[in-house]
């Protein structure tokens, strides 16, 4: 399919009807996923799917819709009715799409042909994270792989034309020793080479084996010590609240914080429009201006916010490529490492849990950024220095900048991270930090 002729089409479409601004993006990808169960593969899918979106502005109105029947007549159609639904908006703050035209080409060092091409190996590769948990411990898994291509390209009312891809391949493993006792194993990468199911299938193993009668703790403030894919859960959120939309809204914790201390200074937090490894990201945002490495946080002290060219000329700040038309947002998390390891750390920890995995993280109050999350999988109570029993039917709350305050180590170790629970790719160490609140999770 010619998705940048359907952009001509689409823009042609929109001036011809008197749009002021108009943009059109189309994002396509192929999905090969292997789903198992019981220690089997049990499904074996692709799916194709592609997608427009239009952006049209005239006399202060805007209105920004979807589609995904990219036949050349609906498209027509399609741009027409949504032209015509300005008539019933109110006028909002506008800005203008930049008269200087760019153009954008693919960064061919985000995307490896070989993962783009795999097919048939793909099974194997559950099978060998299904057999390094059973050695390790686990009786049986079950979980999914999925290995994806995405294309994106764009064309703007002022000229801007671009288009790039990229290919990640994604492993979830979650492994049983007992019906309550359980881990969890992840292994996440831009590239096949670099793709690691035996680790994940062996972390997912080991763990489901001591959690064999786990037990609940005693509720209290304890050191807590956050595996990567717990850290890059609630990091996640810590960049939504840097979104100036959110800022603006209402619903963030980091509103009148630029330039103030918002966590310990060992923690710094950088957004990459593309990184080496990073499993997302593009070279343009979706307003067209190029994406680029943005410092949220260094040492501790909020240094920006994430724009787009509405929010920038609010703030009176440069865009920082993170549109979002309508709410700017991060690409590729990275997580300043620390000098420690994993065992130093735990040695560290006098009265502290392990989590090495969660789910449902929620939120009281975006505002102060008081969250609670259930941790799953592999925990473990931590006495002296060392690990003691495994724990189970508990609840870790806090608030997001209390927390981030009290962290006390950082590991040198850091992993890729994107699952059901953290949708925009982090790159994160492992995290001890201290006075995380406790709570059985029945009571």
């Amino acid at each position: 399919m010619d998705f940048q002729g359907l952009n001509e089409l689409a823009l042609k479409q929109a001036t011809r009807l008197g749009a002021e601004d108009a943009i059109a993006l189309t994002a396509s990808g192929k999905q090969r996923m292997i789903r198992f169960a019981n220690n089997s593969v049990t499904v074996v899918n692709h799916v194709e799917e592609a997608e427009m979106m239009v952006y049209v502005a005239k006399s202060k109105r805007r209105a920004i819709a979807a589609t995904s029947n990219l036949d050349p007549a609906n498209v027509r159609r399609f741009v027409s009715n949504l032209f015509s639904s300005l008539k019933g908006l109110a006028q909002s703050e506008y800005v203008p799409l930049p008269d200087k035209a760019r153009k954008f080409s693919p960064n061919k060092a985000g995307f490896d042909r070989k993962l783009d091409q795999a097919g048939s190996e793909l099974p194997e590769l559950a099978k060998a994270a299904i057999s390094a948990s059973l050695k390790a411990g686990g009786k049986r898994s079950a979980g999914v792989i999925e290995a994806s291509t995405s294309e994106s390209t764009i064309l703007t009312s002022s000229g801007t034309v671009g288009a790039d891809a990229g290919t990640s391949i994604k492993l979830n493993i979650r492994s049983f020793a007992e019906n309550d006792a359980s881990g969890h194993g992840l292994s996440c990468s831009s590239t096949l080479a670099d793709f690691d199911p035996e680790s994940a299938g062996e972390r997912a193993g080991a763990d489901a084996k001591r959690m064999v009668k786990a037990s609940e703790p005693e509720p209290g403030r304890y050191q807590v010590i956050l595996s990567p894919e717990v850290a890059s859960n609630l990091i996640e959120s810590v960049s939504d609240a840097a979104s100036a939309f959110s800022v603006d809204a209402g619903t963030s914790y980091l509103a009148d914080k630029l330039g103030k201390k918002v966590a310990a200074a060992s923690v710094s937090l950088t957004d990459h429009g593309w990184v080496k490894g990073g499993l997302g990201g593009r070279g343009f945002d979706d307003e067209g201006t190029p994406t680029q490495t943005t410092e949220i946080i260094r040492k501790g002290v909020l240094k920006s916010y994430l724009h787009n060219l509405t929010t920038a000329k609010k703030w009176r700040a440069p865009s920082t490529g993170s549109a979002g038309l309508v709410t700017p947002h991060p690409w590729n998390l990275e997580v300043g490492s620390g000098d420690a390891t994993y065992d130093e750390m735990v040695k560290e920890t006098k009265k502290g849990i392990i989590l090495t995995s969660n789910w449902y993280t929620r939120f009281k109050n975006y505002r102060t950024g008081e969250f609670s999350t259930v941790p799953r999988d592999g925990a473990y109570l931590v006495e002296g220095g060392r690990v003691t029993k495994p724990l189970k039917g508990m609840r870790a709350g806090d608030d997001l900048q209390r927390m981030f305050s009290s962290v006390e180590m950082l590991s040198k170790q850091r992993d890729w991270v994107e699952w059901w629970e953290v949708s925009t790719p982090t790159l994160c160490p492992w995290i001890l930090a201290d006075g995380v609140k406790i709570t059985r999770a029945y009571e």
